[in-house]
């Protein structure tokens, strides 16, 4: 049974407070309770699953985390974890299409980054994202146009 996951739309981001973008480390941190990660990242999904936050999700995260399901044969979780990206309105997927394709190239050029990392901030930035949450230090070199930051980071300025 085929389901579209549902996308945020330039008018849906205009009208959201608090949208971020989350890095695959994030997920996995809470999938494979990683530490020091665990906890923060925790807390930042819970506050997502409630709608204290919005979330976009580049379709190469949504891709990152099917590849470790389908890599270590956990094809029920895999189908949970598309199905709580498809039945809540507190994430949104941004597509990669031409125009992300062509933001990435460019921030790839400007910033150094790995192309598929460059993806994923092109996709936050369609998005509306204005905080893309990390444990990747790399991603630093995206700061002069998105803010990055860790989990922990990322509570704290939300809860202000």
């Amino acid at each position: 049974m085929a389901h579209e996951i549902p996308n945020f739309s330039k008018e849906d981001a205009k009208g959201m407070a608090s949208k971020i973008s989350i890095d695959t480390n994030i997920l996995l941190n809470v999938k494979n309770r990683e530490e020091p990660f665990y906890k923060h990242s925790r807390q930042l999904l819970d506050r997502i699953d409630e709608g204290r936050v919005k979330c976009v999700l580049s379709t190469v995260v949504i891709a990152e985390m099917c590849s470790g399901y389908y890599e270590f044969d956990q094809l029920e979780e895999k189908d949970d974890f598309i199905n709580h990206i498809r039945s809540s309105s507190n994430y949104g997927v941004v597509d990669l299409d031409i125009g992300i394709a062509d933001e990435a190239g460019r921030l790839r050029r400007s910033t150094g980054l790995r192309l598929v990392d460059t993806i994923i901030v092109a996709s936050a930035l369609r998005g509306g994202a204005s905080i893309l949450v990390t444990h990747d230090d790399e991603f630093q070199r995206a700061s002069s146009v998105i803010k990055v930051l860790t989990a922990e980071k990322a509570i704290r300025e939300l809860m202000q």
